[in-house]
């Protein structure tokens, strides 16, 4: 697809007073918000918010919820076919999103799950939250990592300029795909606001809603390979044969056979609602999170706000996103290294007073509003100026 001299597109914007910005709203499905999908619903929104002087138009895939309507600068139109597998992610993008970046006459195209239109001359920003499909593609159905595998180190060329959650993922997307660091900006994730610090009678209340009456350790994420979920009921295993009270809660849903197996006094409790999270975080004792990859770790955030000290594996960028603030970074591998974080964790009310506080303060590093500023600066570079 070739710009004429003359299109709009091609005007400076100080001469136009205004962009049209187009977003990849894929993945904003009202009531299953997830991981990608709340990054895209709090940036989106926050930026749509600010800049009443742009004009934006969200990409669905299916019908638009009301949900979704965020102002009087920003329209919705959902583009066919549902795609929601590999071999219709390419008809979509290069074909649908093509068509109506064209006919809408886009200035730019954000792509908050990363993926790219490759028909198309509008200047790109894709977001790669992580390259886990680079290193475990084995922690994939086989399809979804060919197309990863296949699609994305394209995009990465591709786009003008690509955004990324943690210093940690900006240096690998640099390797991994061999494109210069300085076209790669880093928007980092935050937690709701609705993670606060938990009153003793709100705890006892979760204790019992979620755990049977019982103190516990919670675990957040979908129960994948690359969440460890095997090596964390390990360590919760020897943990509890060495003494300790504590149960286990598990928020997620099952995403792999064999990730959710039963074990005395840990409970698997599925997904949560947005209501329902953070009262279950801010009851817990500890979040104990494992994982092998990581490009962020919302769930470490999250429990900064919620005054719950963090026990965090020592890989990727999970040293990075606690900087100091964890109870303990451990390796994901030993398993009594973990329980021994969390023994020390429930006996040691030093540890947890000092891993609280430190906590607390390292949350205020992390708001969607910086997250929406930092995104629309990366957005700003793809403009015509």
């Amino acid at each position: 697809m070739q710009r004429t001299a003359y299109a709009p597109q091609n005007c400076p914007l100080s001469s136009r007073e205004m962009a049209r910005i187009a977003l990849n709203a894929r993945l904003l499905v009202a009531n299953r918000l997830e991981g990608i999908g709340w990054f895209t619903y709090e940036c989106f929104r926050r930026i749509i918010a600010e800049h009443p002087e742009h004009e934006f138009r969200l990409l669905f895939d299916r019908p638009p919820h009301p949900e979704f309507d965020w102002g009087e600068n920003a329209s919705s139109v959902r583009l066919w076919p549902p795609a929601r597998r590999p071999f219709l992610y390419d008809w979509w993008f290069d074909r649908s999103v093509a068509r109506e970046l064209n006919k809408w006459r886009a200035d730019a195209f954000v792509s908050a799950d990363g993926m790219l239109c490759r028909r198309t001359s509008v200047p790109q920003l894709a977001v790669f939250h992580d390259l886990n499909f680079m290193h475990h593609p084995e922690w994939m159905p086989s399809r979804e990592a060919r197309y990863y595998r296949t699609r994305f180190p394209e995009f990465a060329k591709r786009a003008e300029r690509v955004a990324t959650v943690s210093q940690f993922s900006k240096e690998d997307i640099a390797v991994q795909f061999g494109i210069a660091s300085s076209k790669i900006d880093v928007v980092y994730n935050a937690p709701s606001e609705m993670y606060r610090s938990s009153t003793k009678l709100e705890a006892m209340e979760a204790e019992q809603h979620f755990a049977q009456g019982s103190p516990y350790f919670i675990f957040v994420g979908s129960l994948h390979p690359r969440k460890n979920m095997k090596g964390l009921l390990e360590a919760f295993r020897l943990y509890r044969n060495s003494g300790g009270i504590n149960h286990l809660v598990v928020v997620g849903g099952s995403m792999w056979k064999g990730e959710q197996v039963k074990a005395d006094s840990v409970h698997f409790v599925g997904r949560l609602g947005r209501d329902e999270l953070p009262m279950a975080m801010a009851g817990s004792q500890g979040l104990v999170f494992v994982p092998w990859f990581e490009g962020f770790g919302v769930p470490i955030v999250e429990a900064f706000a919620s005054g719950v000290p963090v026990i965090a594996s020592n890989a990727t960028a999970m040293p990075e996103v606690c900087s100091g603030a964890a109870a303990t970074l451990v390796d994901p591998g030993d398993a009594a290294q973990i329980a021994d974080a969390m023994m020390k964790l429930e006996r040691d009310p030093v540890l947890r007073a000092d891993a609280i506080e430190r906590g607390l303060i390292r949350a205020q590093d992390f708001s969607w509003e910086h997250s929406a500023d930092a995104l629309w600066k990366s957005i700003m570079h793809i403009l015509p100026q």
